[in-house]
């Protein structure tokens, strides 16, 4: 993979920044354009039903 060599924005003019911000902006609105509306569903996240995933595994769930 190569290392791309980005010029520092201090080293710039400020029509350059402004058109790599300008180019930036119109390749994200253009991206979301094109996806698409997303398609409503159930998000699966690979769990069974009775797994739960907690925050801090310290934290033990109590069986009635």
């Amino acid at each position: 993979m190569k290392n791309l060599e980005l010029p520092s924005p201090a080293a710039m003019h400020p029509a350059a920044r402004a058109a790599e911000i300008t180019t930036i902006l119109a390749a994200a609105i253009t991206r979301s354009l094109v996806s698409g509306e997303p398609k409503p569903g159930a998000v699966r996240l690979g769990f069974l039903p009775n797994q739960r995933v907690h925050a801090t595994p310290s934290q033990q769930e109590k069986l009635q």
